[in-house]
């Protein structure tokens, strides 16, 4: 159970609040460099990111996190999200690190909103792969509504068929 930091400053469970789907955090080429060089195995520690870019502006980090919603339940799901990580949010900004958070939301039958297109313009996908993105997207989604209707489909199927075993036979 992981341990976190609540909005009030105080210590929380704090679960899933404080692991997002993905965050992007702003680095030089030279410590993109020394992370992909970086061995595990080699017992050597390294040097944690400071809030502070080498040029003195504050590090950025998006913080991504995804979501389905049905289709009329749009805005409450993107409220949802947008707040999902705000005590992680609030204690990297506490730190110093310059914070944005950007919810991505699917429709249940994969509709995507005009704000998908906007976030992953904001994390840096130029729009020819955006729009790539975002059909791989719609395409996962559709597939995912096929399994799960596929799925209870057999599942009331199967509730019938017991039912009809479980009838006893007429007079």
């Amino acid at each position: 159970m992981s341990r976190g930091i609540r909005a009030d400053g105080g210590a929380a469970d704090t679960g899933n609040k404080m692991r997002p789907d993905m965050m992007i955090v702003e680095m030089t080429t030279s410590e993109q460099q020394q992370y992909l060089r970086h061995d595990d195995n080699s017992g050597s520690r390294m040097t944690p990111l400071t809030p502070m870019m080498p040029n003195g502006n504050p590090r950025s980090i998006k913080i991504v996190e995804g979501g389905y919603c049905s289709d009329t339940r749009y805005e409450e799901k993107l409220q949802e999200k947008g707040a999902q990580h705000k005590a992680l949010e609030e204690a990297l900004k506490d730190y110093g690190y310059n914070v944005t958070t950007l919810p991505i939301i699917i429709g249940q039958s994969g509709s995507q909103y005009h704000t998908t297109s906007d976030a992953l313009a904001k994390i840096g996908v130029e729009h020819r792969l955006g729009s790539k993105v975002m059909s791989k997207l719609h395409e996962h989604s559709v597939l995912t509504f096929q399994k799960i209707l596929t799925s209870r489909r057999v599942l009331e199927r199967e509730k019938t068929h017991k039912r009809r075993q479980n009838r006893p036979d007429p007079p």
